[in-house]
């Protein structure tokens, strides 16, 4: 399966070579797309544990010198850190597959409560398109028989700049 976001897409094969088959059907373009993390959660517990001591140090010598209440804002610090790590690590969870085959190009989104929707588009009628929004932001779309699915939107202007290269050749081989 073709990872996007964290790694650069490869076409990946199953033990004979051939593609991978869901079902019957040939799969042709199998890509996961994840939104990047700089900071893995390893590294996380290693930053809290430092910011920890370092909070810890300096809430000692705030009591040593009577000043005991700004333990108080040391430790709501600490708390505000964790809860937005928290969140962003949540926010994570999202992911989106793109799936091609002979009879149609299926796009799933799972949410990071795990609410999942999918669309399901005939690949010789689909466009995908990436459109330049300025310098540095694009957009990358999925449209057919007038309704439009923005995906991807979590990836850098690269990522989808890949994604579309390496789906473009497939679809434009189904369309023949």
């Amino acid at each position: 399966m073709k990872t996007v976001g964290d790694t650069i897409p490869r076409k990946e094969k199953g033990p004979s070579n051939k593609p991978r088959t869901a079902q019957g059907v040939s799969i042709l373009f199998d890509a996961t797309l994840y939104p990047h993390r700089s900071l893995k959660p390893d590294q996380f517990r290693r930053l809290f544990i430092f910011l920890i001591v370092i909070v810890s140090v300096a809430a000692l010598r705030f009591v040593a010198v009577g000043a005991w209440p700004v333990m108080i804002f040391l430790l709501l610090d600490i708390g505000a850190v964790w809860l937005a790590f928290h969140i962003s690590y949540r926010s994570a969870r999202l992911y989106e597959t793109v799936q091609l085959s002979e009879k149609d190009l299926i796009l799933t989104r799972v949410h990071p409560g795990g609410q999942v929707e999918s669309w399901r588009f005939d690949p010789y009628w689909v466009k995908l398109d990436l459109t330049t929004i300025d310098e540095d932001r694009n957009q990358l779309s999925l449209s057919s028989h007038g309704k439009t699915v923005i995906f991807g939107s979590f990836l850098t202007p690269t990522d989808r700049r890949q994604l579309k290269t390496a789906l473009m050749p497939e679809l434009a081989r189904l369309k023949g």
